[in-house]
């Protein structure tokens, strides 16, 4: 597929999932497996583009109770410039969970992550 007039590739899943794997509709499916579809060896047309992958699912059925904070800190990143990239380079996957833990959603309004998002 030509993504010449792309400038970048956004996916999002929203779905049920445990440790390693999401789950579709009749299967189930490793996270990495989507992901292989678009290197740049896979996919030139998206090599130095970004592929951004937002993971609604759960990754296992522990709780993660939360804290409160009384401060929030910003920090800002520096980029860098490079003529040659690695084949998975330009990826950006943020899941709702970490792995073990079971992903928060309200059943009325969604996913407080995806809501984040939009």
């Amino acid at each position: 597929m030509d993504h010449t007039e792309n400038d970048c590739l956004l996916i999002a899943v929203l779905s049920h999932g445990e440790m390693g794997m999401l789950y579709a509709k009749d299967t189930h499916y490793k996270p990495d497996n989507l992901f292989y579809h678009f290197t740049a060896d896979k996919c030139p047309t998206l090599a130095g583009k970004p592929k951004i992958f937002f993971i609604q699912a759960c990754q296992g059925d522990k709780l993660d109770g939360g804290i409160t904070l009384a401060n929030r800190t910003e920090t800002d990143g520096l980029s860098s410039a490079s003529y040659r990239i690695p084949t998975h380079a330009d990826f950006l996957v943020a899941y709702s969970t970490v792995p073990g833990y079971y992903s928060w959603r309200n059943t009325t309004r969604g996913s407080w992550f995806m809501q984040a998002l939009c």
